[in-house]
């Protein structure tokens, strides 16, 4: 057998959580994605160019890139919903009581966009319950 043929890093079900993430930065993530996700497809979905993209935001270019390419870590969820309103999408936040079997819940948020369409960058690398699956042997 190879070394391709070896199973890779099984996880428990939550990536981040087996980065080593705190609850709190989990969270955060999943609400940068749930935000930016509806936003990278309206601006897909309008064919865009990064100045284009930069102007109608009100950014600066290589924000307008870092956007693009998922780099989230520079934008708080705030800055992300109002990027998302300055596209013409509406951002709202639904606050619920925490479930009894899992006492930190990431808070719904929904956008209105046009259909979102899968985009590969972020959610290839850091997708909020994205799975490592081992390969089988």
């Amino acid at each position: 057998m190879g070394a391709e043929n070896k199973a890779g890093h099984i996880t428990k079900g939550d990536v981040l959580e087996d980065l080593g993430f705190t609850p709190e930065e989990i969270r955060e993530t999943e609400m940068k994605l749930a935000i930016w996700r509806p936003l990278r497809a309206e601006i897909e979905a309008r064919g865009l160019t990064q100045a284009e993209v930069a102007g109608r935001l009100q950014i600066h270019q290589p924000d307008a890139s870092l956007l693009l390419r998922g780099r989230l870590s520079k934008f708080s969820v705030m800055k992300l919903m109002q990027l998302a309103e300055r596209l013409g999408l509406r951002v709202r936040l639904t606050v619920k009581p925490a479930d009894a079997t899992r006492h930190l819940r990431t808070p719904r948020l929904r956008t209105s966009a046009s259909p979102v369409r899968r985009t590969k960058p972020l959610a290839a690398k850091l997708g909020a319950r994205a799975k490592i699956a081992a390969k089988r042997v």
